[in-house]
């Protein structure tokens, strides 16, 4: 790209508007600051540049994306980019070591050096500050800015002001919906003696399902938000056929029929996405494959895939769940009513994927169990399950890499970290690392710069010593990533991670009747693999390994290790790659198995590379005689 300041004004305006248009397909907050902050960047030629906003409580400015920077929250008046924000001023430094409202702490934690710096407010249509743009650095010849720079940030800087107003607004109108939706539909719920949690799992369930029968992520969370409506329409029922204890006569049955039209009725004329997709589900959830359903019998593929998948979902907890008048049915007579009921209430392929990913439900049902008001408090022991976070052996989309969620606080590895526990990120204290791999560590890097901010404890990295070398020495150094081991946290003095060098063969309590032991794996660096136990049962994961002999030794003489994970990364017939870089192919896993003496295991399989997952999973199918293993997904439950 030529210099900034060699553009022409038309030229200028073509990159402004390069970078609005990607502006205008983003729907994330952070994702556009960090296109706007590119933008500013390019524009002035500098080295840096961030994007600052002031906080809704207007006593604070914050940015969650910097070139070069960790996500920070300041007084509103700190520093220079505070001062510009507080008085409206534009600023230019040539030195900025030479001003004093500079603050050196960051250069002095990353090892950056800022020399010329430049500072412009943004403001709204009612000409109220809504944040600043900053630049660092100029990557001219004498390396600072001028006016020419300053001109042309002012006039990016309007319209990126209007670009986050609107985005702000956006999201304030999306969270408002989902909000709103939520409530409405736990409100039509708890009027027919339901519970709350009852629309949290079905919109759980609904995700699950989505997602298996290949709708992308976008859509599945859409339905996930929308499917809470599916019983709105019971809101217009009478509480004398509602609350009804016994069976409906003819008449009250034809009455609580008129519920989905009722619902769909209600919200069919939003242009609103999700209440569009509301107004879908409240309509035909209750229509059957083999057209006997209602409002208006539709049969097959002409029921929206949206209400087959809220009617599978919707039934499964239905059946499943107790009430205050009724038990609930046991999983058994629920499968079997569902393989009897395929073809006929339930789409067949949604049938099979439901049993296909039975795991990561039952995993939902458990996490809302019910709670009734009337029950005596009582701790209830929790099923023995940890959640895979990432299944697979490299990143693709839709696939994430190798991570074990064990609770709140403790995962093993951190392949996929952010994605499927968000703000829960935050949560983590200890992760614990089977090698060095960039699948098994690379959200150690995110984790801590998306909640840099937010995190009050030290994130504690434990494993081998060669490990751990290798972090700090070419990953975690200030030259891949950010050295966090020497900056503090920003609601702390600790910092933000340190090193623990695990010992082969311990026992480490990690909660209450958990504990964690580590064990040594055949790979091409240094490697181990984990038992965690909890209440005395036990899982064991290998991790990425070729030589099995410890790993049989162990299960077999122990008798609480009731599941195992092994790894199966290539097809059998890539057995010389899959040699050459220690990883396993159904061939050799199931020819190492012959050494396993036990029949009563949980057989798990992990780590496939999803460009070879339709041959592997056929290879297994093939191969396992005398085993039944199960191919883990990501987000799938492990009881053991």
């Amino acid at each position: 790209m030529r210099h900034a300041r060699a553009l022409d004004a038309t030229e200028i305006l073509e990159l402004i508007f390069i970078y609005l248009t990607e502006v205008t397909s983003l729907r994330d907050y952070d994702e556009i600051i960090m296109v706007l902050a590119n933008m500013g960047r390019a524009l002035t030629s500098s080295d840096r540049c961030t994007v600052w906003v002031v906080g809704d409580d207007e006593k604070t400015i914050w940015t969650k994306v910097a070139h070069g920077m960790d996500a920070i929250t300041l007084p509103v008046d700190s520093g220079i980019v505070g001062h510009s924000i507080t008085t409206g001023e534009k600023i230019i430094i040539d030195d900025v070591y030479e001003d004093p409202r500079f603050n050196a702490d960051i250069d002095k934690k990353t090892g950056y050096r800022t020399k010329s710096m430049m500072v412009i407010p943004m403001f709204d249509k009612e000409d109220d500050i809504i944040g600043a743009f900053q630049v660092i650095n100029h990557k001219g010849e004498k390396g600072v800015f001028d006016k020419r720079d300053m001109e042309r940030l002012m006039l990016a800087s309007t319209y990126a002001a209007e670009t986050l107003v609107s985005a702000k607004l956006t999201e304030e109108i999306e969270d408002t919906q989902r909000e709103v939706v939520f409530t409405m539909g736990a409100i039509g719920e708890s009027r027919s003696k339901e519970t709350g949690n009852h629309v949290k799992r079905v919109a759980e369930y609904s995700k699950i399902l989505a997602l298996a029968y290949g709708l992308d992520e976008s859509e599945a969370e859409l339905l996930k938000q929308a499917s809470p409506m599916h019983d709105i329409g019971k809101i217009a029922i009478p509480d004398a056929i509602l609350k009804k204890p016994g069976r409906f006569n003819a008449e009250e049955r034809e009455i609580m029929d008129t519920h989905a039209e009722l619902g769909y009725n209600m919200v069919k004329n939003s242009e609103r996405p999700l209440l569009k997709a509301a107004s879908i589900v409240a309509y035909e959830h209750h229509e059957k494959w083999d057209g006997s359903g209602y409002p208006r019998g539709l049969k097959g593929e002409d029921i929206h895939i949206y209400g087959r998948i809220t009617a599978l979902a919707d039934v499964f907890d239905a059946l499943g769940s107790d009430r205050v008048y009724k038990k609930a049915w046991d999983d058994e007579r629920i499968f079997k009513l569902f393989h009897e009921e395929s073809e006929k209430h339930f789409d067949p392929k949604l049938i099979k994927l439901f049993f296909e990913n039975i795991d990561s439900i039952l995993g939902v049902r458990e996490k809302f169990k019910d709670m009734y008001k009337e029950e005596v408090e009582v701790k209830e022991e929790l099923d023995k399950q940890i959640q895979i976070l990432g299944a697979y052996g490299t990143k693709a989309p839709g696939f994430g890499t190798s991570s074990f969620h064990l609770n709140r606080s403790n995962v093993i590895d951190a392949g996929n970290l952010l994605r499927p526990l968000k703000d829960d990120s935050i949560y983590i204290e200890n992760i614990w690392l089977t090698h060095s791999h960039l699948d098994h560590i690379s959200d150690i890097a995110y984790i801590l710069d998306n909640y840099f901010s937010e995190r009050t404890k030290t994130l504690n990295i434990i494993g081998l010593p060669e490990t751990l070398n290798v972090l700090k020495e070419h990953f975690l150094n200030n030259n891949i990533w950010p050295d966090f081991s020497k900056i503090r946290l920003v609601h702390s003095d600790k910092m933000a991670i340190k090193y623990t060098e695990i010992e082969l063969g311990k026992i480490y309590e990690i909660g209450e009747n958990e504990y964690l032991e580590a064990f040594p794996t055949d790979h091409t660096v240094p490697s181990c693999g984990y038992i965690f136990t909890k209440d005395s049962t036990s899982v064991l994961i290998t991790a990425d390994t070729l030589d099995m002999t410890n790993v049989y030794e162990l299960v077999n003489k122990r008798d609480d290790i009731k599941s195992v994970v092994f790894e199966c990364s290539f097809p059998s017939s890539m057995e010389h790659l899959a040699i050459s870089s220690k990883h396993l192919t159904p061939k050799l896993l199931f020819e190492s198995m012959k050494s396993l003496k036990r029949d009563d295991l949980n057989i798990y399989i992990n780590h496939i590379k999803p460009a070879f997952i339709n041959t592997i999973a056929k290879e297994i199918r093939d191969l396992s005689i005398d085993f039944k293993p199960k191919i883990l997904k990501d987000e799938d439950f492990i009881k053991f």
